[in-house]
């Protein structure tokens, strides 16, 4: 059995190790973000793409400095980051640049829940240790691990995956998958199920794919409908916003952090039909007892007025009957 973590002592800003005994467990961690004790919906962040880095050619900083401003305000249970958090994962510093324009995350003492993207390799080519070493040392509760899974409130499990590692069938992050899927389907508390990976399953098909993440779509398009809980799953790397509903699941495209914008055609099927090509942003969460209700929310950098936000997307997923 997988051990269980209170997330007190799990993430954070991932300067708490973990027990002795949790490190030697053969099974990937799961973290816990508590329900409110008032009963109230808990709201949680999610976005991608912020590649923190000194250099100003590769990210727009302004945009990425004011996000993580906002986010800190809305104070929420958790933050999750969909991967390429920093630029170049073999320099340090880029690690060290995260550490610091967050601190205000630190300071509310926001937990953060990180996915692997393809920057946390960069400057890796050989050998991937080096590059791995700076993303455990700076999440420390997360090593020996490259994917885990955290329950937030009694009815939400998040599946976090690396999509730089296989996912074939018969793998052994597949294999894992598919047991945490069938594990939160059969527990009666839990009600959803958020999939988080770099790689998009579902996108703007005028982006190539990359290693596996292909194979959870063909997974979910199999076995959606006959799950008791609902299925949401958010991907980064394309630099913008999509939404599109396919097979009963939701699926999301949150690359808004900071990262140099990219177009979306928008079409095939795409839901939020925004009509701005420079989508900085990150989503919001709302989990009550029997929905999760997502608002895309939109800082427009070119933007002088008073009040450059804006929430122009917003969809809900209720709990099946």
């Amino acid at each position: 059995m997988p051990k269980l973590w209170s997330v007190l002592l799990a993430i954070g800003m991932a300067t708490a190790a973990l027990p002795t005994s949790a490190t030697e467990s053969a099974e990937p961690p799961r973290f816990e973000v508590p329900a409110r004790d008032d009963g109230h919906a808990i709201t949680f962040l999610v976005y991608g793409d912020t590649r923190f880095t000194r250099r100003n050619d590769v990210v727009n900083a302004f945009a990425r400095r004011a996000l993580v401003g906002r986010m800190a305000h809305e104070e929420p249970a958790a933050v999750l980051i969909g991967g390429d958090l920093v630029y170049e994962g073999a320099e340090a510093d880029d690690y060290e640049v995260y550490k610091s324009e967050t601190v205000e995350w630190s300071n509310r003492k926001i937990p953060v829940f990180p996915a692997l993207g393809n920057h946390e390799f960069r400057g890796c080519t050989d050998d991937v240790s080096p590059c791995l070493e700076n993303w455990w040392n700076t999440f420390t509760s997360l090593r020996p691990y490259r994917w885990y899974s955290v329950t937030i409130g009694e009815t939400l499990r998040v599946v976090m995956l690396d999509s730089d590692a296989h996912l074939r069938p018969g793998s052994e992050q597949r294999t894992w998958f598919e047991q945490q899927l069938s594990g939160a389907n059969a527990d009666p508390r839990i009600k959803f199920i958020l999939i988080m990976l770099h790689y998009p399953p579902v996108r703007d098909p005028f982006y190539p794919a990359m290693l596996d993440e292909k194979e959870v779509a063909r997974y979910l398009a199999k076995r959606a409908h006959a799950l008791r809980v609902q299925v949401v799953v958010v991907g980064s790397h394309v630099h913008n916003y999509e939404r599109y509903s396919r097979d009963g699941v939701t699926y999301l495209v949150s690359g808004g952090g900071g990262a140099k914008p990219v177009p979306a055609a928008r079409m095939f099927g795409e839901l939020s039909k925004l009509h701005t090509s420079v989508n900085y942003h990150y989503i919001r969460f709302s989990l009550e007892s029997d929905r999760l209700s997502g608002t895309m929310v939109r800082f427009d950098a070119a933007d002088s007025s008073a009040d450059p936000w804006s929430e122009p997307d917003r969809f809900e997923v209720k709990a099946k009957n």
